[in-house]
């Protein structure tokens, strides 16, 4: 008979046994893989309408200042200009050039109707101008309006002619000259008769200028209108002068900067002066001797009459 002790090993034996075969039927099968669904977001078929930059209020808006963008069809605003088509794209950014932002929009933000102001509508003219400053308007032909090559948007500077007193050694009355000034440098051109963008870039003959001025140059303008002639000298779109446009200016303006006389472009003018010296480079003394008085006009001869 098989003794107690030999049962014991031969159950000891099947535990270990059976223990072994469980670790390594463990270490060897292969651990269940978790199942991962990827879902894959499809871009939105929807695309409206944003700004590519920054824009400030009375900014003019532009081809360059749009662009097309994917928006959530979730999230779809009914104000929002969404893309109707890629043939009908390009005529709805069209709607909105030459308006003005009533207040600025950042980068990637929705164009809204109501943040923007289309040409001819109430308040476009009061969205254009920067605050503090006025609008006013001259009257323009194609001669004082550079032949229609002034835009809006132009910076001009603003000329007066008109007819001066000139005292002529000699004579008991003094005579008329004329004379012409640049009263008002560097003016933004705001419309050209009702005309406040030109997309085309074709020169226009208008009748009417507007300009944004501040208060105390309108009052100028108003006076000047009364005055003379105005014309318009059109800005180069560079800031900052050259320094042969700055040597330029010294030697043509003389002792008086932005103003030319008659006598400084006609020696026929000059010549009936008195002197054959225009009025720029004379200088009158009034000399009193035992109560008569007498003007003598003196000349600067380093100066060559142009």
């Amino acid at each position: 008979m098989i003794n107690t002790r030999s049962i014991v090993l031969i159950a000891v034996a099947l535990v270990v046994a059976g223990a072994t075969a469980f670790l390594a039927r463990s270490l060897v099968s292969t651990p269940d893989v978790e199942q991962t669904t990827i879902v894959q977001q499809v871009a939105s078929e929807v695309q409206v309408l944003v700004s590519s930059k920054d824009i400030q209020t009375g900014h003019f808006l532009k081809q360059d200042d749009f662009e097309w963008q994917s928006w959530p069809g979730d999230n779809i605003n009914e104000n929002y200009t969404q893309k109707i088509s890629e043939e009908q794209s390009e005529q709805q950014i069209e709607s909105f050039l030459g308006s003005v932002a009533k207040a600025p929009i950042a980068a990637g933000e929705p164009i809204l109707n109501g943040r923007v102001v289309k040409p001819g509508a109430r308040g476009f003219m009061a969205a254009v101008l920067q605050p503090g400053y006025r609008a006013v308007s001259i009257s323009i032909n194609s001669r004082t309006g550079l032949s229609g090559f002034i835009f809006p948007g132009d910076s001009v500077d603003i000329l007066l002619t008109h007819s001066v007193a000139e005292i002529v050694p000699g004579q008991d009355e003094p005579s008329q000259i004329q004379a012409t000034e640049t009263v008002l440098e560097d003016i933004r051109v705001l419309a050209i008769d009702t005309q406040m963008t030109n997309e085309t870039n074709t020169p226009s003959i208008g009748k009417i200028a507007t300009f944004e001025v501040l208060p105390k140059q309108a009052e100028k303008i108003a006076l000047m209108s009364r005055m003379g002639e105005l014309s318009l000298a059109l800005r180069s779109l560079a800031v900052e002068e050259t320094d042969d446009t700055m040597r330029l200016r010294k030697t043509f303006n003389g002792s008086n900067p932005n103003v030319t006389y008659a006598d400084e472009v006609s020696r026929v003018v000059a010549e009936q002066s008195g002197t054959g010296v225009s009025t720029s480079r004379k200088k009158t003394v009034k000399i009193v001797r035992a109560g008569e008085t007498e003007d003598l006009t003196f000349t600067d001869p380093t100066k060559i009459n142009r």
